[in-house]
């Protein structure tokens, strides 16, 4: 059965798309359609497509992405939780494929939840930091959940207005991802609410906001360095109209190139991008890693992982992070996650954190525990199990990839999987 769309929104695209529309118009009233994006900071194409016994074509939006059956579901395979793929339609990831970035880059993702184009410039970097910003605060946890899983551990998670922050971050970023909040024309047929709540008012009033954030992004750019502007709408409003403002204003930076996808055209359900340049002979970052603390409990507890260079920091409610090498003290801001949290001292113990587990291609555990697939299912629904392993703290792993903690003892693996990740029975 075909929605009912609002009437100016038809009238609008009709004009817009001339002898398209009716074949725009089919494509929305079509079922959505999957895609993933294959999580290369823990694998690649072929070894994923073995793993999930499926072929894994390349998007045309991203090499990295590939269609999947609207019949996949994510949930029923351990390699989701372990982090291998991120489910994330094609247009979503033609944007950050866009970018160029330079090695060791300062990049800013600046409104970045739920997650998916923040873990893709993630996979994209080659070292350097990223700074991922979501201003509600329920989804910045959600954020840093997401990057967790997909083993990120150069990223700053932030919680902050877009102008403080690209103040503190002024001329700083080699690269400004604003994936701006819009009126969400290409949700339309995955989202019934964002049908009710569109309106002509609506799309005006979010292009607004979306030239303010702009003009907060440009502070953040370095010489050289690029802007990225992103939304899920089809309105030159939002879009063509909001870029030609910006430059109008920002004389300093250039269009590199501008991409519009949609239903009708795409493997996905719509995008918008265009890629700025600002003037100027981009330098590279200075990084430095500062003085680690001393923490008795953690190295107690150290000689049981491999950890990768970086800085060690217990905060005061006894949390101890790995930070990253930063380009500069960072203070001021309020920060939901930073570089990678290995745990928590409690007392003269050292309690591991899932984060720990999970980081990278390969855990940082010495001990491991391979689980076979209803193992792993039994795992990640929180079960306890009778497993023998080395005794202490360890990662249960499904065809060599960590799913997660376990604490070994008289032949009983003890269930460290996050309660909030649990799936259900």
């Amino acid at each position: 059965m075909s929605r009912i769309y609002p009437e100016a929104f038809l009238e609008r695209m009709e004009k817009q798309l001339g002898a398209d529309f009716p074949k725009f118009l089919t494509a929305l009233n079509e079922p959505p359609k999957k895609a993933l994006r294959i999580n290369t900071l823990k694998t690649d194409r072929e070894t994923l497509s073995g793993l999930l016994d499926l072929p894994l074509s390349p998007l045309c939006e991203n090499p990295d992405g590939a269609s999947v059956p609207s019949a996949f579901n994510p949930n029923a395979t351990p390699l989701h939780a372990a982090g291998l793929f991120y489910m994330q339609e094609a247009t979503a990831q033609a944007p950050v494929a866009m970018l160029d970035l330079p090695d060791e880059p300062v990049v800013l993702d600046l409104c970045a939840a739920p997650g998916g184009k923040s873990a893709q410039l993630a996979a994209k970097m080659r070292g350097g930091v990223l700074f991922s910003n979501e201003i509600v605060p329920s989804r910045a946890e959600v954020l840093s959940g997401n990057l967790e899983r997909m083993g990120v551990t150069n990223a700053i998670v932030t919680n902050a207005e877009p102008k403080p922050l690209c103040s503190r971050l002024e001329g700083r970023c080699d690269a400004v991802l604003v994936d701006a909040p819009c009126a969400g024309e290409a949700m339309f047929r995955k989202d019934e609410q964002a049908v009710r709540d569109w309106s002509v008012e609506h799309v005006l009033t979010c292009a607004v906001r979306q030239r303010a954030i702009l003009d907060d992004a440009a502070k953040a750019v370095k010489p050289g360095g690029q802007l990225l502007y992103a939304t899920c709408s089809f309105s030159p409003q939002e879009n063509e109209e909001t870029v030609q403002v910006f430059l109008d204003g920002h004389t300093d930076f250039s269009l590199v190139s501008m991409r519009r996808f949609y239903p009708h055209t795409s493997a996905g359900e719509g995008q918008f991008a265009a890629l700025l340049l600002r003037e100027g002979e981009r330098c590279p970052s200075v990084f430095s890693i500062g003085r680690s603390d001393k923490i008795p409990a953690f190295d107690a507890f150290s000689e049981q992982v491999r950890l990768p260079e970086g800085q060690l920091r217990q905060l005061k409610d006894g949390r101890v992070l790995l930070l990253p090498a930063m380009p500069f003290p960072f203070e001021g801001v309020k920060i939901v996650r930073a570089g990678l949290l290995l745990g928590e001292v409690k007392g003269s113990r050292f309690e591991p954190a899932h984060a720990l587990a999970v980081a990278g291609k390969t855990t940082p555990f010495l001990h491991t525990c391979a689980l076979s697939f209803d193992e792993a299912m039994r795992y990640l629904r929180g079960e306890t199990m009778m497993k023998d392993a080395e005794k202490g703290y360890g990662t249960a792993t499904y065809r060599g990839y960590a799913l997660g903690l376990y604490k070994a003892s008289d032949g009983m693996l003890k269930n460290h999987y996050p309660k909030g990740l649990r799936l259900l029975k």
